[in-house]
């Protein structure tokens, strides 16, 4: 990690801090570090590790290509010792989890280290596997190229991190697409990597557990509230009431789907918003109307309405979670963004590329949620089913090593 890199991670974490002062903190610190290694003086980080400076003596040098002797001259060298807590995060292994979804793949690697889940990567890459799904049933031959060669990727990075140790878990695409066992037995040879096809309720517990997980990591201690999960190809709706799950919905209403059923072609007049509001009004009509404290928004077109409320130049998930989206900031981004067409609307800050003609129907599905709860605000994690599943494979990876211990 260079020193700018340090920087802006240190900018996620710390908004409210300006880049130009943790400029100048970093600097500080590392000019305090190197000050006092020159006085000679032991540094000590605590359980991270310990600094010192260690004089090395002069010796005679000898080169055997030209058979000449050379005298290095004496030399200081800094020596770093690993501290406790710094050696059992380095030995604790990294595990991963894949969420293969309709529309993005994503990859996430952490471990977990006395009860604090670390974050090393997380990945996305809208792969639009489920391109075409919703008309023909199969995926694409060009969306199945598109998946094979992002695992590949993803395999690298499992390599590069040594992870044997992961969870590939595939949702609607695979559990509709005609052709699906096709694709994963082709992924399994080409890149190594297994995939499991989960059902929409093991896929909302997952994206349970991740919230669940991000509530705590924000500070909010909630028992009545309503998870949507709104992906490429499906809803999946749960009402947590007094700490327990009370019912749960999934709904063939996706963003993708959306956009294949309508053959949207933008921009878009107020009567293809109407039709769609309708539509959506009446896949919603089964689902109870419950009285959440909050609504939870998780998954790829909730970061992309955070991103756009927010206007991001880029995915930053420290900034995203937590946020609040009004019923009000929705209606305005329905209005703003139908009358763009596609090249306008990539162009459009907080915009992720690939999702431009995805944007709408997905926003006005969220819309249609918070007309149906009759919540003025929704509110982003981006803790989910990503993060379940991290969560979800450290605890057994944990049980079966206390079982081995045993």
């Amino acid at each position: 990690m260079t020193k700018r890199e340090l920087i802006q991670k240190l900018s996620y974490k710390f908004s409210d801090i300006d880049k130009e002062d943790l400029e100048y903190i970093v600097d500080l610190f590392f000019e305090i570090l190197k000050d006092e290694l020159k006085k000679g003086n032991r540094i000590e980080l605590r359980d991270f590790g310990i600094f010192t400076l260690k004089k090395t003596k002069g010796i005679i040098f000898h080169n055997p290509k030209n058979k000449q002797n050379y005298y290095v001259k004496e030399k200081y060298r800094i020596l770093f010792k690993l501290g406790k807590e710094f050696k059992k995060r380095l030995n604790t292994p990294f595990l991963a989890s894949l969420d293969l979804g309709t529309q993005t793949f994503r990859l996430c690697i952490g471990k977990k280290i006395n009860g604090e889940v670390l974050f090393l990567l997380k990945k996305r890459e809208n792969v639009r596997l489920g391109e075409g799904l919703a008309t023909k049933g199969i995926i694409s031959p060009e969306a199945f190229a598109r998946g094979l060669e992002n695992l590949k990727k993803f395999r690298e990075e499992l390599f590069k991190y040594e992870i044997e140790n992961y969870s590939a878990i595939g949702t609607e695409v695979f559990r509709k697409a005609k052709n699906a066992e096709e694709f994963i037995e082709k992924a399994k040879k080409e890149t190594g990597i297994k995939i499991k096809v989960i059902s929409p309720e093991e896929e909302a517990d997952l994206s349970l557990k991740g919230i669940i997980w991000g509530l705590r990591e924000l500070g909010i201690n909630i028992e009545n509230f309503i998870t949507v999960d709104v992906g490429g190809g499906s809803l999946e709706i749960t009402y947590i009431k007094d700490g327990q799950k009370k019912w749960f919905k999934s709904i063939d209403l996706g963003a993708v789907i959306l956009k294949e059923i309508f053959n949207l072609r933008y921009p878009l007049n107020l009567k293809i918003i109407k039709s769609l509001k309708d539509y959506i009004k009446e896949k919603l009509s089964p689902i109870p109307v419950d009285s959440p404290d909050e609504i939870i928004i998780t998954g790829g077109t909730a970061s992309l309405l955070g991103g756009l409320d927010l206007k991001l130049n880029q995915y930053i998930p420290e900034k995203l979670h937590g946020h609040r989206i009004t019923k009000e900031s929705l209606e305005k981004l329905i209005k703003k963004l139908s009358n763009f067409d596609l090249e306008r609307l990539r162009r459009v800050k907080g915009m992720e590329e690939g999702r431009e003609d995805i944007v709408i129907p997905g926003i006005l599905i969220y819309s249609g949620i918070s007309e149906h709860f009759n919540k003025e605000s929704l509110l982003l994690s981006e803790y989910g089913i990503l993060e379940g599943t991290l969560l979800s494979l450290i605890e057994d990876y944990n049980l079966a090593n206390q079982i081995i211990k045993i």
